[in-house]
């Protein structure tokens, strides 16, 4: 198949959509198709190019920083995207298009243009899904005409959790919703290193917004006065500045440390180098920086919310808390300090599901079966051959509604 993947977002752009959606378009180009991907400048040039056999062809876009797009530099991404798309259309007449984000991105499917007499499919990823983000809500309401038609137009419309799909289904019950959630590249050890002489390290990756409830975090982290114990915040955005008065405020800034937006190699040396990895978001999808830390073996505390319970397991690989209860995170993590056995343990579970559950060959086998069923076109059965595969898991079941 010759696909096209379309994304608004990518790395370092970004968060886990746009690591899911290359790593995913990687797979399937090393399964023998042939996918490029339609996206936003990272680094000025627009220059056509290859990542894995991927060919990348950026448009140029705002971004408010380098690693921060904004719904500004989205839309300028969709006014160069829709010039460009037609013309990438008419020339390497596509097999079919993968939009990610059902908006931003899938407005381009109303774009006119030979894609128009192609099948589309649409994931959905979590701010564009009605009710993931209230902020949005009088967003998605204006939108939900439009919303309603791009699902409705699409092939498959794919969700990265369960709990997304449900969410998504609350706003359009009739329409279809398969699930395939996110992989994870798993490190063939995780090396990690024998400190039990050291305070226990608590990480977390994330974007700075008050979604992800960094703020619960700080304040729950402030009642272990007298453990020793240290939280790296590996990430950036827009709350930073309020977050680190925040850590003087509660009178821990000597025990944590923001460490901005974080390179690939450093990140993973943070996740080899820490002890309990925690995830306070208020809303979550299908987060990568969760399936990264249960790759690096790491005991997990994470909100019950949205597609974490998928991940986490309470009692099993991490511990489960209230969303947005200082009170239930911080007794969670004083609970995982106390006991070294038990965070190994959990870290170790962790580790076996990211790699039996989580492989992104995995991820593009099921893409693919949803790309040929709308397609009509299959794999030739010595393509990708050469690298090595690993069994898909069980194809998600379709919704009946």
């Amino acid at each position: 198949m010759k696909l096209l993947f379309l994304n608004y977002e990518f790395p370092p752009v970004g968060g886990g959509a746009a690591q899911a959606s290359l790593a995913t378009s990687k797979e399937l180009a090393a399964l023998g198709h042939r996918v490029d991907f339609l996206t936003i400048s990272t680094e000025g040039s627009c220059a056509d190019h290859d990542i894995d056999g991927v060919r990348v062809r950026p448009v140029r876009g705002y971004r408010r920083g380098l690693h921060d797009v904004s719904m500004t530099g989205a839309l300028s991404f969709l006014s160069a995207a829709g010039r460009r798309l037609p013309q990438l259309a008419r020339e390497q007449n596509y097999d079919l298009y993968h939009y990610y984000f059902g908006l931003p991105t899938g407005l381009l499917s109303f774009v006119p243009g030979p894609h128009r007499d192609r099948p589309y499919v649409v994931s959905l990823r979590g701010s564009d899904v009605p009710g993931y983000d209230q902020r949005l809500a009088t967003y998605h309401r204006v939108m939900m005409p439009i919303t309603r038609r791009i699902w409705h137009n699409a092939a498959h419309v794919v969700a990265n959790s369960d709990g997304l799909r449900r969410l998504a289904l609350a706003s359009l019950p009739q329409q279809t919703i398969d699930v395939i959630r996110n992989g994870v590249d798993v490190p063939a050890s995780p090396e990690r290193p024998n400190r039990t002489q050291d305070p226990v390290r608590i990480l977390i990756v994330s974007r700075l917004i008050d979604r992800k409830g960094i703020n619960v975090l700080l304040q729950a982290f402030a009642r272990l006065n007298g453990t020793e114990v240290s939280l790296d915040i590996a990430g950036d955005g827009p709350a930073r500045q309020r977050l680190e008065d925040m850590a003087r405020t509660c009178g821990v800034a000597d025990r944590v440390r923001f460490h901005g937006f974080t390179a690939r190699s450093a990140l993973e040396s943070l996740y080899r180098q820490s002890d309990i990895f925690v995830l306070t978001s208020l809303a979550e999808s299908c987060s990568m920086a969760l399936l990264e830390a249960m790759a690096a073996g790491l005991p997990v505390v994470a909100t019950d919310v949205g597609g974490n319970p998928e991940l986490v397991e309470h009692g099993a690989n991490g511990l489960l808390v209230r969303p947005d209860d200082v009170d239930d995170l911080a007794s969670a993590i004083g609970a995982l300090l106390q006991d070294p056995a038990r965070r190994r343990r959990f870290g170790a579970t962790s580790r076996e599901r990211a790699i039996h559950s989580h492989s992104w060959r995995s991820v593009a086998e099921r893409y693919e079966a949803l790309f040929e069923g709308a397609t009509g076109i299959s794999r030739p059965l010595d393509a990708g051959l050469d690298v090595g595969s690993v069994r898909p898991a069980a194809m998600p079941g379709r919704s009946a509604r």
